[in-house]
């Protein structure tokens, strides 16, 4: 594959990653399996990514403060909560073994699929959160730390805790979920590439693919398409893991 394609392939993986995330969550689970395919190791995809989610966290949010859905100061709140946490999580996924760093990737995006399949989703309707701020910034800072470690998944479980447990509506939800990728995003990408874990060709391909699907989706509140496309991506998503379990 020449060059010009592969970057293009990486973008384009990067659109779609950040139209899942922004709406849902799952889209690492097709960025880390492209990465590695493309020959960078376990720990250079998850590090090449981390730009990536700094700019859906960063685009994704400004869309959704353009529409008036933005949730001040508690995104704040989460969004540093998550930060703390996020130290812990990179300095535990740097220190994981490469191969079984890939199968946990292979576990984690194999189980990331079934709720792109089965349409996971948590609906409230509050404009405010329904939880107290110690609760929230204790549960946020525990996802800091899963973020920091592998990110796969991240925005199904942000929105348990926003939609489900705090019943925010999706838009508020998403809003913030938007901040605690951004701000839990920071320490981990300085993390990863202090470590040479970052491969930055295509971590800004991915990164330019990323927030250009998140601000679309966000701005114009695209909703999930076609049951179809569910279907065809979680399948994709499914025979990557596979591919990673059994490769050496």
């Amino acid at each position: 594959m020449s060059t010009t394609a592969q970057d293009a392939l990486i973008f384009l993986t990067g659109l779609l990653a950040g139209f899942m995330n922004t709406l849902g969550g799952g889209g690492s689970s097709l960025i880390y399996p492209l990465l590695i395919f493309l020959g960078l190791s376990p720990h250079q995809a998850v590090g090449s990514a981390r730009l990536s989610f700094l700019a859906q966290g960063f685009f994704g949010a400004y869309g959704y403060r353009k529409r008036g859905h933005f949730l001040m100061p508690f995104g704040l709140y989460a969004g540093l909560a998550a930060m703390g946490g996020a130290f812990a999580g990179a300095a535990a996924g740097l220190a994981v073994p490469p191969l079984a760093f890939k199968r946990i990737i292979a576990l984690v995006i194999a189980l990331v699929s079934l709720a792109v399949l089965f349409g996971l989703r948590f609906e409230g309707s509050g404009d405010r959160p329904a939880k107290g701020t110690s609760l929230n910034v204790l549960l946020f800072f525990f996802l800091g730390m899963y973020s920091g470690f592998i990110q796969t998944g991240l925005g199904f479980l942000i929105l348990a805790v926003l939609a489900g447990l705090n019943r925010l509506n999706i838009h508020r939800a998403n809003s913030v979920k938007a901040m605690v990728i951004l701000l839990s995003g920071i320490p981990s990408l300085l993390m990863y590439a202090a470590a040479g874990q970052v491969v930055w060709p295509a971590a800004l391909w991915l990164a330019a693919g990323m927030g250009t699907g998140a601000f679309l989706t966000a701005y114009f509140s695209v909703r999930w398409p076609e049951r179809l496309v569910k279907y065809i991506i979680a399948a994709l998503v499914l025979v990557m893991a596979v591919r990673l379990w059994v490769s050496s």
